[in-house]
């Protein structure tokens, strides 16, 4: 009878410890016990991930040792943690470069962010940034970009400048873009979410301008692409409204003669910190530039404008255009500009009476129109550049900002007493007593044996 209660009481306690075993591993209990809350992610994070409704794989290419690589996995296991719909996977650029060819990898550090046919690329991302690209890539869908027409603009059906990769870039965000003129319109159309003018030509009526400066005032979203060989009053109405002059002449750019062959391709690598070009660090490339110079009165201006692309100082402004015709061209310091020399810049201007970030009008102005083709489109950087600059456009304030507690400098100020325990306990009286007894357990066993 006793080795039938013995044998139960093995069994009992065999499958309690495996029925704990399984509990732990199932359950999955995490306490952070930091006053900063350092191994938690914040609020806002976990609501966005409780509210996810489509699965989102992060594309890790970190090189094995890479800076950063194990705080990002530690962040990404909470991300998995608080959705069923979030998942990653690092991934070696050197042992695939093909995939990393295929998401056009730079470097080592980059995170790709899919969600269906939306993608979102970054650049050794922390919480805030992983956070909103989850915002931008989870954002429902709707309105359309408008493509001008009817001076002599690149088209959708432009053959000899095709933009099929731009309409492409555009579609793969789940967006549309439709041709759009302003001749006889009363106003844009509610769905824009942005109005694109690329390369014109020929002259804007003022009823258009006029159209225009409507839709901006009322916090609409406008890009400009005026190249060198464009001549329309688009420029004066530029200068009007932003506080920006479009300067006539040709960049030339010895860098861009090292790059693609030609020094009439004016090249980026260095760019001013804003959301569009933030943590760049590959070159882009623009062919036949012009150059931007802000006016002096452009402070009285309602628009807050800074620049956004600048050549290095090895560039200049061309502008005896016989002699670049005719492949003579030279710096001539009595005539041409030295560079840098600005060829983008981005402006905001809130609405009157309105203190809600979604009312800002935006506009950007760039010196070129053909990096937008498709003969130019996936050099360097600039598919990144494009993408970024529409979704900066379109951008109606709903990106978070996420900002941990900073871990605190806590000092310890001890009373000469407490000094004085904590010096002798561990190193005098503590390594005594158990000398002591060592001593004591040796004389026993002596007296005994």
């Amino acid at each position: 009878m006793k080795k039938i209660q013995i044998l139960l009481s093995i069994v009992l306690g065999l499958g309690l410890l495996i029925g704990l075993n399984v509990l732990v591993q199932k359950m999955d209990w995490r306490v952070d016990l930091t006053k900063n809350k350092r191994y938690s992610l914040s609020p806002q994070t976990k609501k966005i991930l409780h509210n996810l409704k489509h699965k989102v794989t992060a594309l890790c290419f970190y090189r094995p040792g890479d800076n950063g690589k194990e705080q990002l996995e530690s962040i990404l296991n909470l991300y998995t943690r608080e959705s069923k719909n979030f998942s990653y996977e690092f991934i070696d650029p050197d042992r695939a470069p093909a995939l990393a060819k295929e998401y056009e990898i730079y470097q080592s550090g980059q995170v790709v962010l899919i969600q269906g046919k939306k993608k979102e690329k970054l650049l050794f991302p922390d919480e805030e940034k992983l956070t909103n690209a989850l915002v931008r890539l989870s954002a429902e869908a709707k309105g359309k970009f408008y493509l001008v027409k009817g001076h002599g603009e690149i088209s959708l059906l432009g053959s000899g400048r095709a933009i099929t990769k731009l309409t492409s870039l555009i579609n793969d965000e789940g967006l549309q873009i439709k041709e759009l003129s302003l001749l006889g319109l009363k106003k844009i159309p509610e769905d824009a979410l942005g109005v694109l003018i690329l390369g014109p030509n020929k002259d804007f009526l003022q009823s258009e301008l006029d159209l225009l400066s409507q839709y901006l005032n009322h916090g609409g979203r406008l890009l400009i692409a005026y190249g060198p060989e464009e001549t329309s009053n688009i420029a004066q109405w530029i200068e009007t409204s932003f506080g920006w002059k479009p300067l006539n002449g040709y960049i030339l750019d010895p860098l861009g003669k090292l790059v693609v062959g030609s020094f009439g391709v004016a090249i980026a690598q260095s760019y001013s910190y804003h959301p569009i070009t933030a943590d760049f660090n590959v070159i882009t490339v623009f062919p036949t530039a012009r150059a931007l110079e802000q006016v002096k009165n452009s402070q009285k201006s309602p628009w807050k404008t800074e620049l956004l692309l600048k050549t290095g100082p090895g560039a200049w402004l061309e502008t005896d255009l016989a002699s670049l015709k005719q492949g003579r061209a030279q710096f001539d310091p009595k005539t041409d500009q030295k560079g840098p020399l600005v060829f983008a810049f981005w402006g905001e201007k809130k609405l009157d009476g309105s203190k809600d970030k979604s009312k800002l009008a935006r506009v950007l102005v760039f010196g070129d129109d053909d990096f937008f083709t498709d003969n130019y489109l996936n050099l360097g950087g600039n598919k990144d550049l494009i993408r970024n600059s529409l979704n900066w456009l379109r951008e109606k304030g709903d990106l978070l900002s996420i900002s941990k507690t900073k871990t605190e400098n806590v000092f310890l100020f001890l009373s000469p007493v407490e000094k004085l325990i904590l010096s002798w306990v561990p190193l005098i009286i503590v390594p005594v007593f158990c000398l002591f007894w060592a001593i004591l357990v040796a004389v026993r066993r002596k007296r005994i044996g």
